[in-house]
C-alpha cells in the first residue's frame, strides 16, 4: 500500500505528527478535571451524552473546519473571506479573538499546573493544614507561580515558533500522558473502594437521558474539549496535503480527545473514592468545581496516602503536559491570520504570547476575573461553533461533504449533510439556552461589571464583536493571496506562500 506521508506537498513530516498536534490542541486541562467531576455528578448519561453530542455535532463541525482550512489555505478570517465573501471575514476575526482571550486566562491555570507539579515532588502541601488558604496565595500575586508563568510562555514560544518543533513536541507530550495517566488508574483502581468511583462515572437510570441539562452540560463539554467552532482545525488543516484523509483523521482527533477524557476518569475517580472518608464525601469533593477538586481535595488526597507524593506529581505532569501542548498549538491559530497577512511566524507567535501575558494579567492578580473571563469567551466559543454551522449552511453542506468524500477512505453519509445544515441552529439554540440561565447566575445580571452576570457576556462580546467589524476592510487587504477556486471541485495543493510559513 503507497504511503500516505510520501504523496504530495505537505506542511507536516508525517500524518502522525498531524494527528498528534491535533490531538494536543484538544486535549487539555478540561478532560483531565473537569470531564471527571462532571461524570461524577450526573453519571453515566453524560457520559452516553458526551458520544452522541460528539457524533452528531462537535465531528461534524470540526471536519467542516477541516474543509474550510484546507480549501483556501488560510487561517479561519481568510477562509471566511474566500469560501463565503470578504463582507464575513469578521466571523472568522471574531472566533478566532474568543478563542485567544479564553487561551489568556488558560496559561495562568497552565502555572498553577507547573507549581504543583513542583510542590508535589517536594511534598510542599504536605501537612498544611488550610489547602484552599495555600493554593488563594499560590494562585494569585505569587512570586514564583509569575515566574513559572512567564518561563513557560517563553517555552511555548520556542516550540510553537517553528512547525517541526511544534510537531515534535506534541509527538511527544501525547505519548506521555498516556503512559502517566495508565500509571494512575494501574494504582488507583487496585485499591479498595476504587470501584464505587467507577459506579459513579458509569451507572445511570433510564430517566437521566432525558435530562435537558445533562445534555447541556455533555454537548458544551463537547464543544470545550475537542475545540469546535475555535478554528483550531481551519488553521491545522490549511498546511495538510490536498488529499490528506478529512473523515479518518478528524475521527482520530475526536475519539483521542474522548478517550483521554475516559482514561482521566478511570484515574480521578478511583482516587477520589479510595481516598475519601466515606463514599458521601468523595461525591461532595468531587461536586467541589475546577479548582475545589484539583488543587484542593485531590492534595487532601496525595498526603494521606503511601507513594502520594509521585502520584501527586505524575498527575500534576499530566496536568502541565495538557495545558501547555494546548497552548503551544493554540498560539499558532492566533498567530496564523497574523502570517497570513504576511508577519514572520517567528514574530507572529511572539506578539500573541505576549498579548496572552499582558491579557492575563488580571486574571493572574485576580480568581474572580479569571472566572469572568473564563465564562464569557466560555461560551463564546459557541459563537464561533454557530459562524462554523453557518458557513456549512451558506457554502453548502451537500458541496462540503462531497469533497471531503473525495479525499477520504471512509465516506460520510447523507445525514451528515442534515447535521451540518442544521448546525448552526443547534449550536445557536444552545448558547441561548446558557444566556436564558445566565440570568439566574446573579441578581444583578444587568450590571456588567459581575463576574458571572448575563450583561458581561453581552458587554464584552459587543465589544469584540465591533472590533472585528471595524477591522474587516483591514484583515481583507491584507491577508496575502487566494488559493480556492470556487470553479474546482478539488482542493488546491499546499502553495508555496503557506510552506514559507512552516
Amino acid at each position: 500500500m503507497e504511503k500516505i506521508d510520501d504523496v504530495g506537498k505537505s506542511g507536516y513530516a508525517s500524518r502522525y505528527g498531524m494527528i498528534c498536534i491535533l490531538i494536543s490542541g484538544s486535549v487539555g486541562t478540561g478532560n483531565m478535571w473537569r470531564y471527571p467531576r462532571l461524570a461524577a455528578q450526573y453519571g453515566g448519561a453524560f457520559v452516553i451524552a458526551t458520544v452522541i453530542g460528539l457524533l452528531l455535532i462537535a465531528i461534524p463541525l470540526c471536519m467542516n473546519e477541516n474543509f474550510m482550512g484546507r480549501a483556501s489555505r488560510h487561517s479561519a478570517p481568510g477562509a471566511f473571506r474566500d469560501l463565503l465573501g470578504p463582507e464575513l471575514t469578521w466571523m472568522g476575526t471574531f472566533a478566532t479573538a474568543c478563542y485567544f482571550l479564553m487561551h489568556c486566562n488558560y496559561t495562568v491555570i497552565l502555572s498553577w499546573c507547573v507549581r504543583y507539579t513542583f510542590m508535589s515532588a517536594g511534598g510542599t502541601y504536605f501537612g498544611v493544614e488550610d489547602k484552599m488558604a495555600l493554593f488563594n496565595s499560590v494562585a494569585s500575586k505569587d512570586l514564583f507561580t509569575g515566574i513559572c508563568w512567564v518561563g513557560i510562555i517563553f517555552l511555548a514560544w520556542f516550540f510553537a515558533s517553528r512547525q517541526s518543533a511544534l510537531e515534535k513536541v506534541s509527538k511527544f507530550f501525547v505519548p506521555a500522558m498516556l503512559c502517566i495517566l495508565i500509571i494512575m488508574i494501574g494504582f488507583a483502581t487496585t485499591r479498595e473502594g476504587g470501584s464505587e468511583g467507577l459506579k459513579y462515572a458509569y451507572s445511570f437510570k433510564l430517566s437521566d437521558l432525558v435530562d435537558a441539562n445533562i445534555w447541556l452540560q455533555a454537548i458544551t463539554q463537547d464543544f470545550w474539549s475537542l475545540g469546535s467552532g475555535t478554528m483550531l482545525c481551519v488553521t491545522m488543516a490549511k498546511f495538510a496535503r490536498k488529499d490528506e484523509d478529512i473523515v479518518v483523521n478528524t475521527k482520530i482527533q475526536a475519539f483521542s480527545d474522548a478517550g483521554f477524557s475516559q482514561l482521566a476518569t478511570l484515574a480521578v475517580l478511583p482516587c477520589i473514592f479510595s481516598f475519601a472518608a466515606s463514599p458521601a464525601a468523595a461525591v461532595e469533593l468531587a461536586k467541589s468545581g475546577n479548582n475545589g477538586l484539583t488543587f484542593v481535595g485531590l492534595c487532601n488526597l496525595f498526603e494521606n496516602v503511601g507513594g502520594g507524593r509521585i502520584l501527586g506529581t505524575l498527575f500534576f505532569l499530566c496536568l502541565t503536559f495538557a495545558a501547555f501542548s494546548s497552548v503551544c498549538v493554540a498560539s499558532t491559530v492566533f498567530a496564523g491570520p497574523l502570517i497570513d497577512c504576511g508577519m514572520k511566524r517567528t514574530k507572529a507567535i511572539a506578539v500573541v504570547l505576549i498579548g496572552q501575558l499582558l491579557f492575563a494579567i488580571p486574571c493572574f492578580i485576580s480568581q474572580d476575573y479569571l472566572s469572568n473571563q473564563d465564562t464569557v469567551w466560555g461560551f463564546g466559543i459557541f459563537i464561533g461553533g454557530t459562524f462554523s454551522g453557518y458557513f456549512a449552511f451558506k457554502y453548502g453542506a451537500k458541496k462540503i461533504v462531497s469533497m471531503i468524500n473525495s479525499v477520504s477512505d471512509r465516506k460520510l453519509s447523507k445525514p451528515i449533510v442534515y447535521m451540518l445544515t442544521i448546525s448552526p441552529f443547534v449550536t445557536a439554540f444552545i448558547l441561548i439556552v446558557w444566556l436564558v440561565q445566565s440570568i439566574g447566575w446573579d441578581s444583578q445580571w444587568y450590571n456588567p461589571f459581575r463576574p458571572s452576570s448575563f450583561m458581561t457576556l453581552i458587554l464584552q462580546w459587543a465589544v469584540v464583536l465591533t472590533i472585528a467589524l471595524l477591522i474587516n476592510k483591514k484583515v481583507n487587504k491584507k491577508t496575502i493571496g487566494v488559493f480556492y477556486d470556487k470553479n474546482s471541485d478539488e482542493f488546491p495543493e499546499v502553495p508555496d506562500e503557506v510552506m514559507n510559513q512552516m
